[in-house]
């Protein structure tokens, strides 16, 4: 049961994600983002992926301070420090198991640089990082912590960037 519960938090935040992109202003964009984060946060935890979970957590804390605006300096400094001590915290957890350790430092250190591209607000920039290495971070994490929603997600994410990406071409970037 508490298998299903967890699956069930993970497709609930996939589909608040998914409405995420239908956000008009970037506020909106990263409250929703943050909802969907804590959403995941309770699927990772209940599943047994401390890292994840915490990682998501931070998500939705990174939802909180950029849903407005402001690119001051401090807000992405907070995001980087949480991301660490989550990090951190999570390599006692797990015991020196070397694969838990190098699969937990995978979406770490994609977090850290889109954190960065999300404060700057560049929508081009952001959508090539999903790409590149943002969800196939998490897709690997996904699959040897087997939760769908985020797996689903993660693959919505590289689609809708893809699209975003090749809007922004056709219109000569116009927007960034």
């Amino acid at each position: 049961m508490k298998e299903i519960i967890a699956q069930g938090f993970g497709i609930l935040g996939l589909i608040i994600i998914v409405c995420s992109f239908q956000a008009k202003q970037n506020k909106h964009f990263f409250i929703l983002q943050g909802v969907g984060s804590f959403l995941f946060f309770m699927n990772f935890l209940l599943i047994g992926a401390i890292a994840g979970a915490l990682f998501n957590l931070t998500n939705f804390v990174r939802g909180a301070l950029f849903s407005k605006n402001t690119r001051k300096a401090w807000k992405l400094v907070v995001t980087e420090i949480l991301y660490t001590g989550c990090f951190v915290f999570s390599l006692s957890m797990l015991q020196g198991d070397a694969f838990q350790i190098f699969l937990s430092a995978v979406p770490y250190a994609a977090l850290v640089l889109m954190s960065v591209f999300m404060w700057k607000g560049n929508g081009k920039h952001i959508r090539y990082s999903q790409v590149i290495y943002m969800s196939p971070a998490w897709i690997v994490y996904n699959v040897f912590n087997f939760t769908l929603g985020g797996l689903l997600c993660e693959c919505f994410n590289m689609v809708s960037s893809v699209i975003a990406l090749i809007r922004y071409r056709k219109d000569g970037f116009k927007n960034e």
